[in-house]
């Protein structure tokens, strides 16, 4: 994967861990998680669970595919099935990632991020606040805290925000969360 290139995560269920590194690729590891009264029961749906990651270059998905939901019972059976994934990208390319339960944790990446959660926490290592151009932080319900120097607007309730702009940097971060919350907090120097 290009330095200047993309990676999208689509994550339905599970945990996610983004860590930027010197590499010019993408490495995954992923955790299937099944939970069921017996090895037996599991298996089945064990196997009904993959990871797919495609592409190269300039862009590389990777997604959690799930067994098609049942009209009838549409979440019956979810919190059984997720996928912990732990990956490393080059740290100047550029995250989007989408999980629909679960906490996301991301350091050492200087590329663009844009983050959408519906369910979970949200923590972000920012490598260089000379660097970051702009930064917008939502909660819907939940919290949002941040030790960025010029960032005073921490707090936890109904539509929690922070947002940052220096037209000298390079980076941008836009982070969305339903309900749960945002932590940015500044990288060692």
């Amino acid at each position: 994967m290009f330095s200047t290139g993309t990676l999208v995560v689509d994550s339905r269920m599970g945990d996610v861990t983004v860590e930027g590194w010197d590499e010019p690729r993408v490495e995954v590891e992923a955790e299937k998680v099944v939970r069921a009264g017996s090895e037996e029961k599991a298996r089945p749906l064990y196997s009904r669970v993959r990871v797919e990651l495609v592409g190269e270059d300039k862009l590389v998905t990777l997604r959690a595919l799930f067994p098609p939901r049942r009209p009838w019972r549409p979440f019956r059976g979810e919190s059984k099935l997720s996928v912990n994934f732990r990956i490393k990208m080059p740290f100047d390319a550029n995250l989007k990632l989408a999980c629909v339960d679960g906490d996301v944790r991301i350091t050492g990446i200087a590329g663009g991020e844009l983050l959408r959660i519906n369910y979970g926490d949200v923590e972000i290592d920012v490598p260089d606040i000379y660097q970051l151009r702009s930064l917008f932080a939502h909660a819907w319900v939940g919290y949002v805290e941040s030790d960025l120097t010029g960032m005073a607007s921490d707090g936890s309730g109904l539509q929690q925000k922070v947002s940052f702009y220096n037209p000298y940097g390079t980076q941008d971060i836009s982070v969305r969360v339903r309900m749960g919350g945002v932590f940015i907090y500044r990288g060692d120097d």
